[in-house]
């Protein structure tokens, strides 16, 4: 008989890092259950079409959750708010609350520190609940707070540069030139969906979390707050307020809706404020992911999410947000991600079987 395998060594793949116990036994079954002496690469040659069995071990023994150690999702996020206390650090003559916010994120930083070593782990199944679900708990506050920063620590719009390169490649500015199509009725539609853009991601991470393929759940919550960082750390690097502002005087019709058009656009103008949150398209970037791993986790979830995903990258130009440079940037910001995100995911410490074999990508 195989003796159990020491608990939650830093370096094991098929354990993770959390200290569940799993069996050498359980994980000889993992990696070669297609056959006694089967090489981890002759694994990749035995696919079927289920789920890969090393993940539904790994799932079924809770090495997911990352318990007692910060989960890939953490990392990024103490990373970006690292960067913005040496941004502010670097800026602290134009920041004047630089040594309030230097202190709340470096506030943030130990939380997120001691909620994952010492906090939640008492907690059971509701602090890996907390654990997965926190990251995404501050999107808007790290949001909100661009308003204040960004003007600060880069004190230089670019719009009009922005709106330069849009009308040298297409000989017009494109907000202007699609007053040709404008339609109340489509406008409205457009208002909505482009609204909705906030509950997608979410709603991709609930039905992974609820499947229970926590294995999955964990990628994409680092995919997620990837995606909003990066696209965050655009607006810091080229701030922009968006064509409705700038090119106001060349559009000669206004865009209006028919019912719900002027409430929604003005809770988003309240709610967002004035934020330079143009380049990259942070719309079209995020809706890019999430479409793409909603096909490759869950394609039920894709087919739902392909027609309004859609229209919330078209509606970016149409509803004068976004320059078409803005949405052309939120591409290839998703592209770049994809690219790399087998290699992002296992430096910031995810679990290393995720990518054995294209069974990682199940779509169940």
């Amino acid at each position: 008989m195989k003796k159990p395998a020491k608990k939650g060594r830093r370096g094991d793949s098929e354990t993770g890092r959390q200290g569940d116990a799993v069996t050498q036994g359980d994980t000889d079954a993992a990696t070669q259950r297609h056959g006694d002496g089967e090489t981890p690469s002759g694994r990749d040659t035995a696919i079927d079409n289920t789920q890969s069995d090393a993940t539904r071990m790994v799932e079924a023994n809770g090495a997911v959750f990352f318990d007692g150690v910060l989960n890939p999702a953490d990392k990024a996020i103490i990373v970006y708010l690292a960067i913005l206390i040496v941004l502010m650090l670097l800026a602290h003559e134009r920041v004047e609350k630089w040594p309030l916010l230097v202190a709340v994120h470096t506030s943030a930083i130990l939380f997120f520190v001691a909620l994952a070593k010492w906090l939640a782990p008492p907690l059971g199944n509701f602090g890996r609940y907390l654990r997965g679900w926190n990251t995404m708990l501050v999107i808007p506050l790290t949001y909100k707070e661009l308003e204040y920063l960004v003007p600060r620590l880069h004190p230089r719009d670019f719009d009009w540069q922005l709106a330069a390169l849009d009308y040298r490649v297409f000989g017009v500015q494109p907000t202007v030139w699609l007053e040709r199509f404008l339609w109340p009725p489509l406008t409205e539609i457009f208002q909505i969906t482009y609204a909705t853009y906030y509950f997608y991601p979410l709603i991709l991470g609930i039905v992974l979390w609820r499947k229970g393929w926590f294995v999955k759940f964990h990628f994409w919550a680092l995919m997620l707050m990837l995606g909003l960082l990066t696209s965050y750390l655009g607006y810091i690097a080229v701030p922009a307020i968006g064509p409705r502002f700038i090119l106001a005087a060349q559009q000669t019709q206004p865009l209006t809706g028919v019912f719900l058009f002027q409430t929604i656009r003005a809770t988003l103008d309240k709610a967002e404020g004035i934020t330079r949150d143009c380049f990259p398209s942070g719309h079209t970037e995020l809706t890019l992911l999430t479409l793409y791993y909603a096909w490759r986790f869950h394609k039920p979830t894709f087919k739902w999410f392909v027609v309004p995903c859609s229209m919330i990258i078209l509606s970016t130009v149409y509803l004068r947000y976004h320059y078409v440079v803005d949405v052309v940037a939120g591409i290839a910001f998703a592209i770049v991600l994809v690219l790399l995100a087998k290699w992002l995911h296992r430096q910031l410490g995810g679990q290393d079987f995720l990518y054995d074999s294209e069974t990682a990508y199940d779509r169940e």
